[in-house]
């Protein structure tokens, strides 16, 4: 561990050696120690054994910026993203579009109805492995992304619908829909057909 302040006093020759030998060990250990340099300098690299922090220094020569953990908890990469196939934990968020050029795929995130999130928000798409099907929440709930008619083979004869609702559900008055009966309404579920509205289960 070494820091130096990088400047070099007129001195007897042993001494110079030893001053210069100091300041070449702080460049080779990145300013290696547990507490700041005395001396900073602007893009200055720093190793902060106290935290096994790697950092650079601001432009400003005001503050340090955190680049990457380095010792104990290694990040590969320096945490960046690979160029090709990078792999993210938790969240990402993007504040402007996202374009995928290309003829590959987007993969969706997969699994059962217990497994829809917490506290979903307007705009979330899934594949529903309990009801194996494509879903987007709006509003308040869950619904069908797609379902146009399916049947055997080429054909596109039919229309399926569940038979039993389990979630309450408004229908709004400039909306009119049609289901396939019988249905059942579980205990303690409302389903509010609006003024203007018209629900038709056939």
């Amino acid at each position: 561990m070494a820091t130096h302040d990088y400047s070099l006093a007129n001195q007897s020759g042993a001494s110079f050696r030893g001053d210069l030998n100091n300041a070449l060990s702080a460049i080779a250990s990145n300013n290696s120690s547990s507490t700041d340099p005395a001396t900073t300098f602007a893009h200055q690299w720093y190793y902060d054994t106290g935290d096994t922090t790697l950092k650079i220094r601001n432009a400003a020569n005001s503050a340090y910026i955190n680049v990457s953990a380095v010792g104990g908890a290694e990040t590969a990469n320096f945490g960046l993203a690979l160029a090709a196939s990078p792999s993210f934990t938790g969240t990402a968020t993007f504040a402007g579009n996202i374009l995928m050029s290309g003829t590959g795929t987007l993969d969706l995130p997969v699994g059962t109805t217990a497994q829809r999130p917490s506290s979903p928000n307007n705009g979330m798409i899934r594949y529903n492995t309990t009801l194996s099907r494509y879903e987007g929440y709006s509003g308040s709930a869950w619904s069908q992304i797609g379902g146009g008619a399916t049947g055997g083979g080429t054909d596109q004869v039919f229309y399926t619908n569940d038979q039993s609702i389990s979630t309450d559900f408004t229908l709004t008055g400039t909306l009119n829909a049609m289901s396939a009966g019988p249905i059942t309404i579980a205990s303690g579920v409302t389903v509010t057909v609006s003024s203007g509205a018209t629900w038709t289960v056939v």
